[in-house]
């Protein structure tokens, strides 16, 4: 009985393209295990626990755009997906679940390894397509861009002879065909452009449309519109970087997101402030603001009409940019750190960007780097868990990669390097910005009046060292105090723990704040 449904769940997986598989075993998924290990076309990657395996997924998905799947036990180990889950359903990622199952009959009874594991994902999928053995089912004929959870249920005797498929042999549905872009109104007011959270692919269709209307463009790091790229116009003279002074200085009325959510304070404030229009372009139905007034989202197939639009530009008012000033006066401030890490960078590098802290300080010190360098992030749901899972997995298809990460993100997740040695050999940097403890609250206003008691809590300080982490996986350590330190890196995976200079930090901040 078991083995009409695993074969039928196999072929499923293959005619909607799914060419990699992370494997998180135990006894239930055991015959799927076996199944797919008879098959051939399929990669599998072998994890101890679930929640690293649904990152690392996300971060192939990513990286290649193809989607991946995560394979479970039952209980417990299939509600480890949720954080992932999440994180793919608001990045419009095809992550594909299958978790294995105790028979229906069993649902409520309280039996060992017997939750409710139907529709456990709720509205962060898809679908939920319950399979078990005589219960009819349709299978979907195409995987759109959210995840699918796929949960099998498997009767004992648990039967390990399985025989696999061959998944080049089943071919993936085609792609549906894209429906005529909508028609759509701009305003006439001083107009501006914000990009982020762009494919390298994505961003290649976007910089010509973003040549011919010769907009200011404030660009994230992942954006990835930044350095040269061979296969696209320059935009040196059109990118801003992505800074709350750039957005201060620029006398916006108008502004067109293109992309994922933007990191800054000033786009949240724009709840605030309905006189500006917001127009967002993008692959996911988001506006990524809770007003309505002069809002509307646009599907990805209106960037053609988009470009024959002429709309003027904000121009910038009187206020100075003084963060090349502040990096010169405070070398080894945290925004310091990020320009000497991105000078560093090399050709054709991915690099992945921790949220909080580290992503808005890499754009807040953005400039044009190295050809090809790619740039990703988790900014679906904006978390710190799975971020280091999220890297390995981008850094899979790739000789040379960096993850750039906080203190606390990178405790979120220390048991992400189980994976490496199943990787390809490659340069690995991994670098944790220690300043010990969540310092992005003492960033945010309404925190700034906190008793240190508190403080201490909200802000989780610590005093731990990454060294024994390092230790731990194999990898090489640097502490950086100096950014001499990050000179002639050894090959192969590399802790890199920055000690930025808290002083000098408070002090950058504070220029910018005068």
């Amino acid at each position: 009985m078991n083995a009409r449904i695993i074969r039928s769940t196999l072929t499923a997986l293959a005619r909607m393209g799914v060419a990699e598989v992370c494997v998180a075993a135990g006894a239930r998924n055991a015959p799927l295990i076996t199944a797919l290990m008879a098959s051939e076309g399929i990669k599998i990657w072998s994890f101890f626990e679930e929640r690293c395996a649904a990152f690392f997924a996300l971060g192939r998905i990513q990286a290649d755009r193809q989607p991946v799947a995560v394979l479970t036990t039952s209980g417990t180990a299939a509600a480890e997906l949720l954080p992932a889950v999440i994180e793919a359903h608001y990045q419009g990622l095809p992550l594909v679940l299958i978790t294995a199952d105790r028979p229906r009959r069993y649902r409520g009874s309280g039996a060992p390894q017997a939750i409710e594991q139907k529709d456990l994902f709720g509205s962060y999928v898809s679908a939920c397509l319950d399979v078990e053995d005589g219960a009819s089912l349709s299978w979907p004929t195409r995987l759109g861009s959210q995840p699918l959870h796929i949960n099998v249920c498997l009767d004992e005797p648990l039967d390990t002879m399985q025989e696999g498929i061959d998944f080049l042999a089943h071919h993936p549905q085609r792609l549906a065909k894209t429906a005529n872009a909508p028609t759509f109104m701009l305003s006439r007011e001083a107009t501006a452009i914000v990009v982020c959270g762009l494919h390298p692919a994505e961003a290649r269709e976007v910089a010509p449309v973003l040549v011919k209307l010769g907009l200011p463009v404030i660009a994230e790091s992942t954006s990835n519109l930044w350095g040269t790229w061979p296969d696209r116009p320059k935009l040196d003279h059109l990118l801003l970087p992505s800074a709350e002074a750039t957005f201060r200085t620029l006398k916006i009325k108008q502004l067109i997101r293109i992309g994922c959510i933007p990191s800054s304070r000033w786009w949240r404030d724009l709840e605030n402030a309905p006189e500006v229009w917001v127009t967002s372009i993008s692959r996911l139905p988001f506006s990524g603001l809770a007003r309505t007034k002069n809002v509307q989202t646009l599907p990805w197939n209106v960037l053609d009409a988009l470009a024959t639009r002429k709309l003027p530009p904000a121009k910038p008012g009187r206020e100075k940019n003084d963060i090349p000033r502040a990096l010169k006066k405070h070398p080894l401030s945290e925004p310091a750190w990020m320009r000497e890490i991105t000078a560093r960078l090399s050709t054709f590098d991915r690099v992945f960007i921790g949220n909080s802290l580290p992503i808005r300080e890499m754009n807040l010190t953005m400039s044009c780097s190295e050809q090809g360098v790619e740039f990703y992030a988790n900014r679906g749901a904006n978390g710190i868990d799975g971020i280091v899972s999220s890297w390995l997995g981008v850094s899979a298809s790739s000789r040379s990669s960096w993850l750039i990460i906080g203190d606390l993100s990178a405790l979120y997740d220390l048991a992400a390097p189980w994976i490496m040695p199943q990787l390809p050999q490659g340069n690995r940097r991994l670098v944790v910005i220690n300043n010990g403890g969540g310092k992005i609250f003492s960033r945010v206003a309404s925190l700034r009046a906190l008793p240190e008691e508190a403080r201490q809590i909200v802000e989780n300080q610590h005093r731990v060292s990454f060294e024994p982490w390092a230790q731990m996986w194999g990898m090489a350590y640097i502490c950086a105090t100096e950014p001499d330190h990050i000179n002639n890196l050894p090959g192969g995976p590399v802790l890199i723990e920055v000690i930025p200079n808290a002083e000098q930090t408070e002090a950058f901040y504070a220029a910018l704040a005068a």
